[in-house]
């Protein structure tokens, strides 16, 4: 107990009635969590076994334990720490046959199986995979399982005919469980719910077991894990819950953060300890991250402070474009390694993933071993290898991995027995693939639907194999005409639209090599891809840079850390204008993103950015602008850098870093965006989005008025006011 604080100390000897410890970032608050656990075991409040502490990862859940046990000095097997899922399969396990159908021997489903099971449904009721694609059904059940509702209750907020089918299909999905004995990872909270609701003495059963119930990043809950809680706690209340609202970062995937909000509310009597000691970052680091999130309604009175040194200014960094921006940052990287430091010590936070690929690619012409931590690299993305495939598959129709993978991307409906007669016949005749698919279309040896799918995607594939267009071009011919994008926007769900930002940087990176090789062929842009997509040399390095994005940082930290594209419309994202709430999350996201760092801390925006294959001027991001110029040191690289011992950025240590990387000539435009103008005709408005260059520069202008156009710059006199 003495290496704890005040705060931590106080948490821990507050064993009973319920509890809420607002945990700030770096605070402390496993520590807390583990000790208050070995403390009520230690002193008699309760056996292992009627403790239950509830997590959000497994990871977490084996290190609380391994903590405990330490502090302890012995094994303690009977104490529940897991996650919530991992909590109801137990549940379950003892307890679902009081559900019509079920026994104990039930499977769970993953995602992949989710997936097909849909299919069936939707065969089943004879309905279009195009108008109700399987991803966007399985989004939809997701969400509403996240706030407890089954069929019926979906049924009750239908505003569509669309919607009543969703709630048709959701019924048969359910049914089709059961049949299966099967539940899906909804399931497992939803389900045990319903039991404890359908049978109280079930209910009681546990609520006498556990007597103590802890759950950690309380912020992150959704509705039915907060229904599942109230439940389990509603006869002893001793309820201790961890979390910090101003790192509530996913209401996208349920977390509700009225949850810890509104727990006074819940437990009137509740105790509220507040752990605002940081023992992870610089006073400096601390100071900025608290102004910004500040700015917030939606939070509890907090005041984040540190007895860590002051440290080194927050870096302010303006450059030109996203690559100055990756080769200001393999730069830093490069100097700091000269001087001492590991790999392992730095970290590049991004938006959107999609950001990554230029960052990617300076740093492998830098030689810096990187890894992508919670994704995917670029190119190695479902969506962007189903892109390439197609792209093969015009180079060369001989390629039947590549047909494989395009001919159901987006899905067509080719089953597994029609491949498997495509591929015995081109086995036994020894064509390929796509060879023996227009043979046996020719022949009509298919049913007239899987012949007239397949007659379709080959055609598509002749003819734009004989079209002589750009790259970008043909890109767009290939998501025009297989309907890859549309699928995307009809699934509507996180990863669809993160899937569809992922293309249009590729068709960034298509309009960047059309601008620098004059052998500009499918072919040599796929030769040069290829070299990107070997990652050998990098599962030798032993130490490597992290890149992620924000949301996969949370809970790690780095003595270093880059947050790239702050900018207006990418961070805050453009898809949440005009909304409050959703506004404040993107601030906690930032908030979260500055608060991983321990030692240096950059924060960096470029002018601008291609932005589905064009560029657009940008304006930094408010966030940035709510830290005080007291905690920033502002490194702007828009401007000529004269190179001079004095004034050079990079220390000459960093020999792979050209002078030109560092020296950027800006070509300034006269417009940007947040720029009062007043138009002749339409009157006093503001600049919302600039496209292009020169005499192609557009402008997307909201008047006074509301009405929102587009114009040719060099066409539109425009009155600056202000």
């Amino acid at each position: 107990m003495t290496s704890l604080n005040d705060q931590q100390q106080k948490a821990v000897e507050t064993l009973e009635g319920p509890l809420l410890i607002v945990a700030g970032a770096g605070s402390g608050k496993t520590r807390v969590l583990t000790y208050r656990i070995a403390a009520l075991i230690s002193k008699k409040k309760a056996d292992p076994s009627q403790i239950l502490a509830m997590t959000f990862t497994n990871k977490a859940a084996r290190e609380m334990r391994q903590r405990i046990e330490t502090l302890l000095g012995f094994d303690t097997r009977s104490l529940w720490v897991s996650t919530f899922h991992a909590a109801c399969v137990r549940i379950l396990r003892s307890e679902i046959q009081a559900l019509p159908g079920y026994q104990s021997d039930f499977v769970i489903y993953d995602d992949a199986d989710q997936l097909t099971l849909i299919k069936q449904c939707l065969k089943r009721l004879n309905l279009d995979m195009d108008r109700f694609t399987p991803q966007a059904i399985q989004a939809k059940i997701g969400r509403a399982k996240n706030r407890g509702w089954g069929p019926q209750e979906l049924g009750t907020k239908t505003l569509s005919t669309y919607d009543e089918k969703i709630c048709e299909i959701y019924q048969v999905y359910q049914e089709q469980l059961v049949q299966n004995n099967a539940l899906d990872f909804g399931d497992l909270l939803m389900r045990t719910v319903e039991i404890f609701k359908k049978d109280p003495a079930v209910l009681e059963k546990y609520q006498q077991q556990f007597k103590f119930c802890l759950i950690d990043e309380y912020q992150d809950t959704n509705h039915i894990q907060y229904v599942l809680m109230k439940q389990l706690v509603a006869v002893h209340q001793n309820i201790c819950v961890v979390g910090d609202e101003d790192q509530s970062i996913y209401s996208w995937r349920g977390a509700d953060i009225s949850n810890i909000l509104s727990f006074e509310h819940d437990f009137p009597s509740a105790k509220v300890i507040r752990l605002e000691q940081n023992y992870r970052s610089t006073q400096n680091i601390i100071e900025a991250a608290s102004c910004i999130i500040a700015n917030n309604k939606s939070r509890k009175p907090k005041k984040l402070w540190t007895q860590n040194q002051p440290g080194s200014l927050v870096g302010k960094v303006s450059v030109e474009d996203e690559y100055h921006e990756a080769r200001f940052v393999a730069a830093e990287i490069l100097r700091r390694v000269t001087a001492g430091a590991n790999l392992n010590e730095f970290a590049i936070f991004y938006r959107t993933n999609a950001q990554s690929r230029v960052l990617e690619q300076v740093l492998r012409e830098q030689g810096i071993a990187y890894q992508i931590y919670g994704g995917m690299r670029f190119y190695q993305r479902f969506e962007i290898k189903d892109m390439l495939a197609y792209f093969r598959l015009l180079v060369n129709p001989k390629d039947d991995v590549s047909f494989l993978r395009a001919v159901n991307s987006p899905a067509r409906g080719v089953g597994k027995v029609t491949l498997e007669r495509i591929a015995y016949r081109a086995r036994a005749e020894e064509r390929s693939f796509f060879e023996a698919t227009v043979v046996m279309c020719q022949n009509n040896e298919l049913s007239p639907k899987i012949q007239a799918t397949l007659q379709s995607f080959t055609k598509m594939i002749e003819e734009i194999r004989g079209q002589k267009k750009s790259l970008r071009e043909l890109y767009h011919l290939l998501l025009d005409q297989t309907g890859y994008v549309q699928a995307l926007k009809e699934e509507n769900s996180f990863e669809s639209l993160a899937r569809i930002e992922n293309l249009e940087e590729l068709e960034s990176a298509l309009g960047e090599f059309e601008s620098r090789r004059s052998d500009v062929t499918i072919l040599a842009y796929l030769e040069e891809i290829s070299l990107v997509s070997d990652v050998d040399a990098l599962k030798e390095e032993t130490s490597s840079v992290k890149l992620m994005t924000i949301h996969s940082a949370k809970g790690l930290e780095f003595p270093v850390v880059f947050v790239v594209g702050l900018e207006e419309g990418l961070f805050p994202h453009h898809h949440l204008e005009g909304d409050a709430a959703e506004l404040e999350e993107e601030r906690r996201l930032c908030y979260v993103a500055m608060t991983r760092a321990q030692a240096y801390l950059y924060l960096i925006h470029a002018r601008s950015r291609h932005v589905h294959g064009t560029i657009q001027h940008a304006m930094p991001s408010r966030f940035l602008n709510e830290i005080p110029d007291d905690y920033l040191q502002e490194i702007d690289l828009r401007k000529k850098i004269a190179v001079s011992s004095r004034q050079r950025i990079f220390k000459k240590e960093a020999p792979q870093v050209e002078e030109e990387d560092v020296n950027q000539d800006v070509c300034e435009s006269p417009f940007y965006t947040g720029m009062r103008i007043r138009h002749g005709e339409f009157g006093a408005g503001v600049i919302c989005r600039v496209e292009g260059q020169q005499e192609n520069t557009k402008l997307t202008i909201k008047f006074k008025n509301g009405v929102v156009k587009k114009f040719l710059a060099h066409q539109t006199p425009l009155e600056m006011v202000g």
